[in-house]
């Protein structure tokens, strides 16, 4: 599967985390599955009018996963864009589809420091590139969102400015049900990719990088 690594940074708005509510959307409020898991299945919108179809259970577990308490990861934002016209030259495709949804790590100071952020994006990147090398149909795209961790303060002198990283979901068919059916595999990918992350920050790995 490609996995692609942008960057630029997405430098349209600065974030907060924990985040209060939407600029579109003042009703939509921060929820943190950590302390709600059950609310998952019912506070992502994005995903309701598309259940019958296999991705959306990939996406709940993967969100699921990575919020329990067998994870050093969790998830602030995601974003779910149904069926559109592919304009991407590089995937011969007629119709594609796609997702967001952002991570950080639970030790909060850890997403301030640069090396331990450029460590998960490439841990990532390298992970979802050697993962089903046939697979044409699908891609990950990582990007650096800034945040301000307001744990750690709300200044930029206080320690609390930092960054999350965004993985954009992406996938090709077509026609609808064949986006969707590869969005599941997409997904699938996602999820073993960032349990491999997960196991190498257990192993001490990012620790590693302190201990020059």
């Amino acid at each position: 599967m490609d996995a692609l690594i942008s960057k630029q940074i997405d430098q349209t708005t600065l974030r907060s985390h924990p985040w209060t509510s939407m600029v579109s959307n003042d009703g939509n409020a921060y929820i943190d599955f950590k302390k709600q898991p059950k609310l998952i299945r019912s506070a992502l919108e994005d995903l309701t009018p598309f259940k019958k179809w296999d991705f959306v259970e990939a996406f709940y577990s993967l969100i699921e996963w990575i919020n329990s308490s067998q994870s050093l990861l969790e998830s602030n934002d995601c974003v779910f864009n149904p069926i559109e016209k592919n304009t991407e030259k590089q995937y011969p495709y007629p119709k594609k589809c796609s997702a967001r949804l952002m991570i950080l790590f639970r030790e909060i100071p850890e997403n301030c420091q640069e090396k331990s952020i450029d460590w998960l994006s490439n841990k990532i990147l390298t992970l979802v590139s050697t993962m089903k090398p046939n697979f044409k149909a699908g891609a990950i795209a990582l990007s650096h969102s800034p945040t301000c961790y307001l744990a750690l303060g709300d200044q930029p002198n206080t320690g609390g400015m930092g960054y999350q990283v965004t993985l954009t979901f992406l996938a090709y068919g077509k026609s609808e049900s064949k986006c969707y059916e590869n969005m599941n595999e997409v997904l699938k990918v996602a999820h073993s990719c960032l349990q491999g992350v997960n196991k190498s920050i257990q192993h001490g790995e990012l620790d590693l990088l302190y201990k020059a």
